[in-house]
């Protein structure tokens, strides 16, 4: 199986087309044949060690679609959700190839409930050059928001005090937006937090509390936030690197025009 997944990957880098036209269904079809989790598991170890940093995004982002909306992977996302060992697990393997893409790390760290290290993804975003493309990313996961998938993040909204870093990465998501559709349904979601939760939440905060609920820490045991976080920087160093280096042989090319 790891050798056809790798045979798969080649396939997809060598044709593109072949990937934006029928990538997300062959990937179903192997989903529905085959155990999930093994088909995601292995394409994930796969695009862990991934030389083509552009094609490692376009095939997380394509997967991650797949990961977060299709049936055939309703029991992958049932995983995520849950503070189990084998959703601590799933997060731990899949986050290496995941942080080729951040708004995919994003979505996938909403849905686990890991809501203070999604809020310190988006405190890193500051740092990068935001293209039209990751703005439609960003625009999509608010859209992904609304949808049925994360109905347990919306109504962790109604106790603030006890998620308030979830919170924080909303509003991080809402000033990365620009003054869009997207930017006015999140600003809408965020006006409907109880009021008495907020107040709740800044007394604990000035108290030097943490609100009530389950940390993160716990919600998610086991998993070191600070080591992924370094491997999430590492690997958007390699893309920022890249990005520079296009710029300099597009510059080059319009000197010699």
């Amino acid at each position: 199986f790891g050798p056809f997944i790798d045979h798969l990957l080649r396939l997809f880098r060598d044709e593109r087309p072949l990937l934006e036209a029928r990538g997300t269904l062959i990937v179903r079809q192997l989903c529905e044949l085959l155990e999930a989790r093994n088909v995601f598991v292995t394409l994930a170890s796969g695009l862990q060690h991934e030389e083509d940093l552009e094609f490692a995004a376009q095939m997380v982002k394509a997967l991650n679609l797949i990961l977060l909306t299709a049936p055939e992977a309703w029991e992958l996302r049932m995983t995520l959700k849950s503070p189990s060992k084998e959703g601590t697990e799933l997060l731990v393997t899949l986050y290496p190839a995941w942080a080729h893409n951040p708004v995919a790390l994003l979505a996938v760290c909403l849905l686990a409930q890991a809501y203070e290290h999604a809020a310190e993804i988006i405190s890193t975003f500051g740092r990068l050059e935001m293209p039209m493309a990751f703005l439609v990313q960003i625009d999509k996961l608010v859209q992904l928001f609304e949808s049925p998938i994360l109905t347990h993040v919306r109504l962790q909204l109604l106790e603030p005090e006890a998620h308030p870093f979830l919170l924080k990465a909303l509003w991080g998501i809402l000033m990365l937006l620009p003054q869009s559709p997207a930017y006015h349904t999140l600003k809408n979601r965020l006006s409907a937090v109880p009021e008495l939760g907020l107040l709740r939440l800044q007394l604990a905060t000035t108290a030097g509390g943490r609100g009530k609920g389950v940390p993160e820490a716990e919600a998610k045991a086991g998993i070191d936030f600070k080591a992924l976080l370094k491997t999430y920087e590492d690997v958007q160093s390699k893309h920022h690197q890249l990005h520079l280096q296009q710029k300099k042989a597009e510059a080059k090319r319009m000197e010699r025009k």
